[in-house]
């Protein structure tokens, strides 16, 4: 399945979002509620406003875990009516993540069994540039399969305001139908001091705000036509549960790894793995490298594959989940106004679906 979760579109049914499509948010704030047009209901995660005055949102489906930006013109909000979502796939991670979540900086491993792994890599803040090696070895692997790879980048901010051409590059990837990426969040500066033990470093370094980390983040995929997804990812995958709660107090799902494969952390089936594509750690990309060599004849087969990070975590079916999900069927959003997206191809998971100007 495929992320409409951070991604919209802006034409009719495919496409993703282009830099020339970028929005210039305004006043990005955490403002969740219930949020109602027609037939469709939805989380409202955040709220913006673009030079022009407008205001947008973006918007979660709490069923299928995608995310939208929408412009908010239309729709009525009830800041009181997030617990008609409790039973649905969003609500039941919130419930589950705040209680246990945070001794494994969040979900670390799919839920039902499953025939592979969740990959994801991390673009933390670095001067090198992105492993496009790793992502052309990956889609070659598995383009056997006929689709869109699914792969989870989890991005800081700091990698990139350095390294925007690496970021338009990886969106080409996903238009050009080669991947389905997942846009994770990883906080914006990624702030970490070598030397200092991990239990007072990353996001517990003095003066640190994760509210604000985590929207810098969502800004520059914003401001450069990536929508951000419905996770988080804690640097260093470092927290404390006063720190874990306050990250799913904005509404985002925290996600960590039970497979870092540069820590000498073998994968299970259902794991979500770990790399570095930022160049900062060779080690993880050349054990992942080897891993796809010697799987290869289940890669073929399709015994052995990349899952989609949302297609396990989804609910199951409940009168209150239906109705929390109403909407347009897949790969379609009912614009608010006219698609504004370039007509290139499969964008990214998170980046389907976003109406236009």
């Amino acid at each position: 399945m495929s992320n409409l979760r951070s991604h919209l579109l802006r034409v009719p049914l495919l496409g993703s979002l282009a830099f020339a499509s970028a929005w210039t948010p305004i006043g990005l704030r955490v403002d969740l509620a219930a949020v109602d047009s027609a037939e469709t209901r939805l989380v409202r995660l955040r709220s913006f406003e673009e030079p022009d005055g407008a205001s947008w949102m973006l918007a979660l489906d709490p069923v299928r875990l995608e995310t939208s930006v929408r412009r908010q013109a239309g729709w009525t909000s009830d800041i009181g009516g997030l617990p008609r979502f409790d039973s649905t796939t969003w609500g039941r991670l919130r419930r589950e993540e705040g209680d246990k979540g945070w001794k494994s900086s969040g979900l670390s491993h799919l839920l039902a069994k499953k025939r592979g792994i969740v990959l994801s890599v991390d673009l933390c803040p670095s001067y090198k540039p992105l492993d496009r090696v790793l992502v052309k070895r990956v889609w070659e692997a598995f383009q056997v399969e006929g689709r869109p790879v699914p792969v989870s980048f989890a991005v800081s901010g700091a990698w990139i305001r350095r390294h925007p051409k690496e970021l338009s590059w990886l969106v080409s990837q996903a238009d050009s139908g080669r991947i389905d990426p997942t846009w994770i969040d990883h906080s914006d500066k990624h702030r970490y001091i070598k030397g200092v033990p991990d239990n007072r470093n990353f996001l517990l370094l003095p003066g640190s705000d994760v509210v604000s980390e985590i929207l810098g983040a969502e800004s520059e995929m914003l401001r450069h036509g990536v929508v951000p997804s419905a996770y988080f990812r804690f640097p260093g995958l470092v927290d404390t549960k006063p720190l874990f709660r306050q990250v799913l107090s904005t509404g985002v799902l925290p996600v960590g790894s039970d497979s870092w494969l540069a820590k000498k952390q073998p994968p299970t089936p259902g794991s979500i793995v770990l790399v570095h594509g930022n160049g900062n750690e060779p080690q993880g990309v050349r054990d992942l490298l080897r891993l796809l060599e010697r799987r290869k004849d289940e890669i073929r087969s399709g015994a052995w594959r990349l899952e989609d990070i949302s297609d396990d975590l989804q609910a199951e079916d409940s009168t209150d989940a239906r109705v929390a999900s109403r909407h347009f069927p897949r790969g379609f959003v009912r614009p608010d106004r006219p698609p504004r997206v370039s007509p290139s191809g499969l964008a990214s998971r998170h980046a389907r679906q976003a109406p236009g100007r």
